[in-house]
């Protein structure tokens, strides 16, 4: 009976692991180790901010491979042809190159529009660069679009006036050196290239005294004021007050991205940007405002909810994995449930079916007695009759709900047994 009982509960644990091992294969694969990001040019904001991204990032094992480029563009078309999966974007260049199949994970700090010329030629205003030598930003940077734009809004063309397609870097060289009038620039207050110029006694910033008219007529702008003193209050920089024109940064994922990746992802951009900085205030950022490709689903949950509840308890790898098999839960329910409640009345059937089985050996014995008149075959049906009664005795156990019915069995294995003995005599005073 045991033996039953055994058997039953391991075709439930069977027909459970099976379910299992089937909806395992709907579950999503593990996360690769390792994810190609496409920054600006190293020294730049994107740069040094991927840089704090990828220390965080091999906290948790993971390789960020760290890909400079061009700017924006370039990225957006890196992230198109699967050569990254995942850039920072300037806010304002999606409409510049095609960008199916990409998302939002976030936007995650203002990034002014500098404008940097040299004292000796006063700026006012945009329109006053016509006829001038500015560096426009090279080709590939979000830069580049934005200030042509801009530019040709003042009227302000390659017509009238030298535009020169340059890195930042050498940007920032001539423009020291009075190779060049003004440069464009789109960056971080982090950038070395802002912090340079801006301790250059003879680089002016421009300050955008028309900056709500052009944020109405863009809606990726927004101005940002600089106080006097704001950067550095010791050498008074800037020496007063500058209203910049501003796009935002956006962390930007194809959308195949592993989901555990993006987590990650998301993590890190919290820990870094969460705090704010000179331009943002606390917890500002990461937003899911100011975005120009489509937000990811994951993402903009956890920037509205935050971590799960399996993310807050869990480490990243274990909530991964928790939430990974949750599907198993399917089989779970749809499987173990009616099995467990199915388990008593298979085993109960399982105990009848034994005794039935040796209560058809009885009647096939019994049916025998009369018409058998060969002694050997009655002396074989009582060897079998008293290996039945010593299998019952010494290796069957049941509960103590089918006692009856197995005290009943042992009863009538002794009557046909008595029968049998006593067809034995007969045959042998026939003798």
């Amino acid at each position: 009976m045991k033996c039953d009982s055994c058997k039953i509960w391991s075709l439930i644990i069977g027909l459970i692991l099976l379910s299992f091992i089937i909806a395992y294969q709907f579950t999503e694969s593990p996360a690769p180790d390792e994810i190609r990001i496409a920054t600006g040019r190293e020294g730049g904001g994107y740069h040094t901010f991927a840089l704090k991204y990828q220390k965080l990032m091999q906290d948790h094992q993971i390789q960020l491979d760290i890909q400079p480029t061009a700017g924006s563009i370039e990225v957006i078309k890196r992230l198109n042809a699967g050569d990254v999966s995942a850039g920072l974007v300037q806010g304002g260049t999606a409409s510049e190159v095609p960008n199916e199949g990409l998302q939002s994970l976030a936007s995650l700090f203002y990034e002014p529009l500098w404008v940097f010329y040299r004292k000796a030629q006063p700026i006012e205003y945009l329109f006053d660069l016509q006829g001038k030598r500015v560096a426009i930003g090279e080709k590939g940077s979000g830069t580049r679009p934005l200030a042509v734009q801009l530019l040709q809004d003042n009227d302000v063309t390659q017509d009238n006036t030298t535009f020169l397609e340059i890195s930042s870097q050498k940007s920032a060289q001539q423009l020291a050196n009075g190779q060049i009038d003004a440069a464009f620039f789109v960056m971080s207050l982090t950038g070395k290239v802002i912090s340079e110029l801006l301790n250059n006694p003879d680089i002016e910033l421009l300050s955008f005294k028309r900056a709500t008219a052009y944020s109405h007529r863009y809606s990726f702008l927004t101005s940002v004021e600089i106080g006097e003193g704001m950067i550095d209050l010791k050498n008074n920089i800037p020496s007063e007050n500058k209203t910049l024109l501003a796009t935002t940064a956006t962390l930007v994922v194809r959308e195949d991205l592993h989901s555990d990746l993006i987590y990650l992802l998301l993590l890190s951009i919290h820990k870094i940007h969460q705090k704010g900085g000179l331009l943002e205030n606390p917890k500002q950022f990461p937003s899911n405002q100011f975005v120009d490709f489509p937000m990811n689903d994951e993402a903009s949950h956890y920037l509205q909810y935050g971590p799960s509840f399996l993310q807050k308890i869990f480490p990243p790898w274990v909530a991964s994995l928790l939430d990974r098999l949750k599907i198993l839960l399917i089989p779970l329910l749809a499987v173990m449930l009616p099995l467990l409640k199915s388990a008593l009345p298979l085993y109960r059937w399982g105990i009848r079916f034994k005794i039935f089985r040796w209560y058809a050996t009885l009647r096939e014995v019994e049916q025998k007695i009369n018409i058998t008149n060969d002694l050997p075959g009655i002396d074989a049906e009582i060897m079998q009759m008293k290996a039945m009664q010593k299998e019952l005795v010494g290796q069957v156990s049941v509960p103590l709900s089918y006692m009856g019915e197995f005290y009943a069995l042992r009863t009538h294995i002794q009557l046909v047994l008595n029968q049998l003995k006593e067809r034995q005599q007969e045959l042998k005073e026939q003798t």
